[in-house]
């Protein structure tokens, strides 16, 4: 007798998608079932790649998307996708950077009008090169004039800590 394969299920809630970008900033997305949830985070964690669970918003995106392949080793595992795919996703899903969020730190919320106002939670841009630039962060903890930020796009990345006066403030209506 053989066995029959199981049709992934078309209910958006029950799937997570893992993307991201890799070294060469290709964009990587895919979904897997609810059932393989656990284990598409432990790979997309040694891949720092973002694991977010789907809600109903980005239902027509997740159809779009290829199913990740959990026996597969490396970036296979999450194929990649074409980047104005990739950025419709990342904007539907992960607009306020859910993905990277640890249990128990903050989620982001307004943005600051001054550095002194600047809380855990909030949105700033910090530096990462002079190639780089800026990029969204989250600002996780602050002591005194030191702030600990998280890369929102970027939750594989380590943490930041930096003086106050180096992170930019984000328009509150950029956020």
């Amino acid at each position: 007798m053989t066995q029959q394969a199981t049709k992934p299920s078309s209910d958006p809630s029950a799937k997570v998608v893992v993307f991201g970008v890799d070294n060469e900033c290709r964009p990587h997305a895919a979904w897997f079932p609810k059932a393989e949830a656990d284990r598409a985070r432990t790979a997309a964690k040694q891949l720092r790649l973002n694991v977010i669970q789907v809600n109903g918003a980005a239902t027509d995106l997740v159809a779009k998307l290829p199913p990740g392949r959990i026996n597969m080793s490396g970036p296979s595992m999450v194929p990649t996708v074409r980047e104005d795919l990739y950025e419709k996703l990342v904007g539907t899903i992960n607009p306020n950077g859910e993905a990277g969020k640890e249990p128990g730190e903050p989620t982001a919320s307004d943005c600051p009008s001054s550095w002194d106002a600047i809380k855990p939670g909030q949105v700033v841009l910090i530096h990462d090169s002079l190639v780089e630039g800026w990029w969204a962060g989250i600002v996780t903890a602050r002591a005194g004039d030191k702030l600990t930020v998280r890369w929102r796009d970027y939750p594989g990345y380590p943490k930041e800590t930096v003086p106050v006066t180096a992170v930019a403030l984000v328009h509150p209506k950029a956020a």
